[in-house]
């Protein structure tokens, strides 16, 4: 690594351009403008980063684990690989920025926007994304060398209450156990998503796209599933009769059995032991 001044706030922004595996750990460097930066590789392991400004640097495999970079900027930066582990980022800003691959696994993003960022095949298992929107990000796998296509983004087990995925894509995305309690998922691409066991009690899922997806044993008290598509998702089991707008088209084209229930104004008329159509219960 780059031996450097870690002191010399002035030398290092003057040298942003070329502090490519540098040696930045444990440094103070609050609020330093690190904008259109070349931080490859760079260790940044427990630095003092809040406030800085990583707008459009690029941040390959650059390792941040354990790093206090709340409110930090990282919007349209390149950041393929980069390592977060137990990073602190509440409200930072990550807008339009390449997250592919990376590792946020147990971070803290508290109030963070990833508008438009792109988290193919990131790692965020176990963290804090209460209120962080993700409105028109893209969360999917992708096709490999080896021809097959991978699964998306890891949110297994995140607290992801009140956030906001409208419009994003999640096709193939690992979202299992994770907390989803009045989130937004609007018209969100939810294709092959696993989505077991999840807290959706009073989310928003109107125009999402459900097909495929896995919901057993998901809790979905008073979530929204208006216009919501749901042609082959897993239901069998699942507790329905809480769900408001929810379509009996749509019941009629997900997988079910006899121990799924629906909403009071929904019926199911078994036509054989593997054979359902669900049909609006007729006003009295």
């Amino acid at each position: 690594m780059t031996v450097i001044d870690k002191n010399d706030l002035a030398m290092l922004q003057k040298s942003k351009k070329n502090l490519s595996a540098a040696d930045l750990s444990e440094a103070n460097l609050e609020g330093v403008d690190f904008s259109f930066g070349n931080f490859i590789s760079t260790n940044f392991r427990k630095a003092y980063l809040i406030n800085s400004n990583f707008s459009s640097a690029k941040l390959d495999s650059a390792d941040f684990t354990k790093t206090d970079l709340s409110g930090a900027n990282f919007s349209n930066s390149k950041l393929f690989k980069t390592i977060l582990f137990q990073a602190k980022l509440l409200e930072s800003i990550f807008i339009e920025a390449d997250l592919m691959g990376a590792n946020l696994s147990s971070v803290d993003l508290t109030g963070s926007n990833l508008n438009h960022c792109s988290l193919i095949e990131a790692n965020l298992i176990d963290s804090n994304l209460t209120g962080v929107s993700f409105v028109g990000a893209k969360l999917t796998g992708r096709y490999t060398r080896e021809g097959y296509y991978s699964r998306g983004a890891n949110l297994t087990r995140c607290i992801l209450k009140g956030a906001d995925f409208s419009q994003a894509d999640c096709h193939g995305a690992d979202i299992a156990d994770a907390d989803l309690r009045d989130s937004n998922l609007s018209n969100a691409n939810l294709i092959e998503t696993d989505l077991k066991r999840v807290n959706l009690s009073g989310a928003n899922l109107t125009g999402a796209n459900l097909s495929e997806s896995n919901l057993r044993k998901a809790n979905l008290t008073g979530a929204n599933f208006k216009d919501v598509k749901l042609s082959e998702t897993k239901l069998t089991g699942v507790d329905l009769s809480q769900v408001v707008n929810l379509c009996p088209k749509e019941v009629s084209l997900a997988i079910i059995d006899k121990k799924t229930k629906v909403p009071v104004n929904l019926e199911i008329f078994w036509t054989s032991d593997d054979t359902f159509e669900c049909k609006s219960r007729p006003l009295s």
